[in-house]
């Protein structure tokens, strides 16, 4: 009986004993990727350029400026702005008080110009192959005085 007694001690020992042993313990692990939006003009009208144009070229006509797009890796449309430095003008360089005359300009089917400066281009997707940016221009006066006469167009996209 004194063997049984040790051998049902031990065993209540060795039971309780490994229920203390027990444990456990556990984590959670997200992984997160991040990339970053970005939107690009593409098109030979991309990054800063200049445009030289003839007299011929914009005594009442319209000539094309080059091409423009964009590309994008987000989702949801894209809105092309248009703003002009001289008002829609070509305005001589040392006589701000000359120019050629109102001018606008067109791109994917939306005019901008003095009296509709503004309207902007709305894409239903960030990727838009490249269209023609073109410029229209009134007669010209009899006589151009001579000089350099420019303006800046500054072409702004966004993702919505």
């Amino acid at each position: 009986m004194k063997f049984t007694k040790h051998l049902i001690a031990s065993a209540v020992l060795l039971a309780t004993s490994s229920l203390a042993i027990a444990a456990t313990d556990s984590t959670t692990i997200e992984i997160n990727v991040t990339k970053d939006a970005y939107v690009n003009l593409i098109g030979n009208l991309s990054g800063n350029v200049v445009t030289p144009l003839t007299l011929a070229e914009v005594d009442n006509t319209t000539t094309t400026l080059g091409t423009l797009g964009f590309e994008s890796n987000t989702t949801g449309a894209c809105t092309i702005t248009f703003a002009s430095a001289q008002g829609y003008k070509l305005v001589h360089t040392t006589d701000n008080t000359l120019d050629l005359g109102d001018y606008s300009i067109e791109y994917a089917g939306v005019t901008n110009s003095a009296a509709s400066s503004g309207n902007d281009y709305v894409a239903t997707t960030c990727n838009e192959a490249v269209s023609n940016l073109t410029i229209t221009n009134p007669a010209l006066p009899a006589v151009v005085i001579a000089g350099t006469y420019s303006d800046t167009i500054t072409v702004e996209v966004t993702t919505q």
